[in-house]
């Protein structure tokens, strides 16, 4: 039988009535099931658990959600900041820690992609508005399933060889943008007004996988097959884990 990685997807808690949840969307699962992998939904632990988590996968998925809590980055809260979980910032941030001391391959998207740079020492926009000369990066209603705008990536990054392209239109649902670029990463796409969409290590001094984008691609992997390339960059990185 050949190897499937197993992809850690991790989750959020969802209250339905009078019972909890740990959910993550059915298109993260899909996304990495067509891209050869085995996906595994983790539920948010305690922070001193996330060691034991690392040992039974193969790379990280980060998945998005709600905003990070501005106190990791050293911000009280400003008008435009949405809804934030503590206790799944703290989980994500001790798994993250935990996923690159064994030096295994990371994926963040959206939310993940944020909280790899604040993990890296970043800081965030806590709403786009307080950007200058930002766009829209987010219209209510819009689905997240079509394109919305065009970036443009650095050739010979990760992400423009898993794509196959320099640029390329993307799906858009976040209201936070990077700030100040967390240390050891360096920016490889960027929106028209400049926000960063994507980065990647500046050296991978180990060799291991990682990658933050600010777009959804799960969404658009069935029916756009450039974003499916990202999951199959991802469990190639998995499958060549010692």
């Amino acid at each position: 039988m050949d190897f499937k990685p197993r992809i850690g997807i991790t989750s959020f808690s969802d209250r339905q009535g009078t019972s909890d949840y740990f959910c993550v969307g059915e298109r993260y699962c899909r996304s990495v099931s067509l891209a050869g992998g085995i996906p595994l939904v983790l539920p948010i632990g305690e922070r001193e658990e996330a060691s034991g988590y690392v040992d039974n996968f193969d790379a990280l998925l980060l998945s998005g959600g709600k905003d990070l809590d501005p106190e990791l980055y050293g911000q009280d809260p400003m008008p435009g900041l949405g809804l934030f979980d503590r206790r799944r910032d703290d989980w994500e941030l001790a798994l993250l820690a935990a996923t690159r001391k064994e030096g295994k391959p990371i994926l963040g998207i959206c939310r993940g992609f944020q909280l790899i740079n604040v993990a890296s020492g970043g800081s965030l926009f806590q709403d786009a508005s307080l950007r200058q000369g930002s766009k829209a990066h987010r219209l209510e209603g819009y689905p997240l399933d079509r394109l919305f705008h065009s970036i443009r990536v650095s050739e010979s990054s990760i992400l423009a060889t898993a794509v196959g392209t320099s640029s390329i239109r993307v799906n858009s649902s976040h209201h936070q943008l990077i700030d100040r670029l967390g240390s050891g990463l360096r920016a490889t796409a960027w929106a028209s007004d400049g926000a960063i969409e994507a980065f990647e290590p500046i050296e991978a001094l180990d060799g291991a996988f990682l990658l933050g984008v600010q777009f959804h691609p799960e969404a658009l992997a069935l029916n756009h097959k450039p974003f499916l390339g990202i999951f199959k960059a991802l469990v190639a990185a998995a499958s060549s884990q010692p």
